[in-house]
């Protein structure tokens, strides 16, 4: 029997998965990416953590019939290298397909992890049923995936989706990217973060300081608490980023014309309430012919969007007319 290999190549863990021919995860295992060390001591790890992996397993090398990574950032598939990754210091430039294979000894696959993640959705999660879908990954950053007539859609060289780097506010504040005012920048957790830690710090009466002894601590997740216990700084740094996601999703409807948009990543958990203010921002800036029967939902699938999405992938191109088996 052959078999798959799928990993989410994240800057704070890497997530391992060992599957069956027919999709079937047989093992899997999380652990820390430690970015900071550098790219080849991560490759590294990731060779060692597949091989316990198979160990556990019991399953030879000689039987993985391929191996297909998702990771954030810029990936050019043209040319196969990493253009740049925030979530990844030092990856600029890598040729990361080349090193897996080399190292591995085995055909390696990479995908962008929101793309991976738009058609993990696509296949078997909310977006089932969709011919094109956009998918919205809110979290540290701000990834987007593309699905169109039924593929995944990279573009020319595989950046297509970057929603997240969409200028939305001239002379805004700075992205990761090197740009000023990109979505990003004004409604990921970061920003959210970020904004909660000025309140705190500039001495504003929110109810921030109580759930946190210093503005340093603050994460995106305490300003969404806030908010939601009625604390009106808190509740306006959370419209505001609802305001420039429901916007920016507008341009991108109006643009592509897709059949549903689905948010995904942690903050798309963060309750009803902000689900529906970014329903009201779409609402208000999409074309009305556009918007007729376009629902903005949440995914399914979490924090597996971008391994089963790799997996479809790969059975695709390894086992033409397989399927996965959820």
């Amino acid at each position: 029997m052959s078999y798959l290999i799928v990993v989410d190549l994240g800057g704070t863990k890497i997530r391992a998965a060992l599957a069956e021919a027919g999709g079937r995860i047989t093992a899997a295992r999380t652990l820390p990416t430690q970015a900071g060390r550098g790219a080849a001591a991560v490759l590294l790890t990731l060779k060692e953590a597949l091989a316990a992996l198979l160990e556990e397993a019991r399953c030879p090398w000689s039987e993985v019939a391929g191996v297909g990574v998702c990771v954030a950032g810029f990936y050019n598939k043209e040319k196969d290298i990493m253009v740049c990754s925030p979530n990844l210091p030092g990856w600029d430039g890598l040729p990361l397909k080349a090193k897996l294979e080399e190292s591995l000894k085995l055909p390696v696959a990479v995908e962008n992890d929101a793309s991976a993640a738009a058609y993990g959705e696509y296949c078997y999660g909310a977006g089932r049923g969709q011919e094109n879908l956009l998918l919205l990954t809110l979290g540290t950053g701000i990834g987007g995936g593309l699905v169109l007539n039924g593929k995944l859609f990279g573009g020319s060289r595989g950046f297509a989706g970057e929603i997240g780097h969409i200028p939305m506010l001239s002379g805004g504040p700075l992205c990761r990217c090197g740009r000023h005012g990109c979505l990003e920048a004004l409604a990921s957790g970061t920003a959210i973060a970020l904004k909660g830690r000025e309140l705190y710090a500039a001495g504003t009466p929110t109810l921030l300081r109580q759930l946190k002894d210093e503005a340093a601590a603050l994460r995106a997740e305490d300003v969404f608490a806030a908010a939601s216990l009625g604390d009106g700084p808190a509740r306006q740094i959370i419209d505001t980023a609802s305001f420039y996601l429901g916007r920016a999703l507008a341009v991108a409807a109006n643009i592509l014309n897709p059949g549903i948009i689905l948010l995904g990543g942690g903050m798309a958990a963060q309750g009803d309430q902000f689900l529906a203010a970014i329903r009201r921002s779409f609402a208000a800036a999409v074309s009305p012919p556009i918007a007729e029967g376009l629902e903005i939902r949440l995914a399914e699938l979490g924090n597996d969007a971008g391994i089963y999405g790799m997996l479809a992938l790969l059975v695709e191109s390894c086992f033409p007319g397989g399927a996965i088996c959820l």
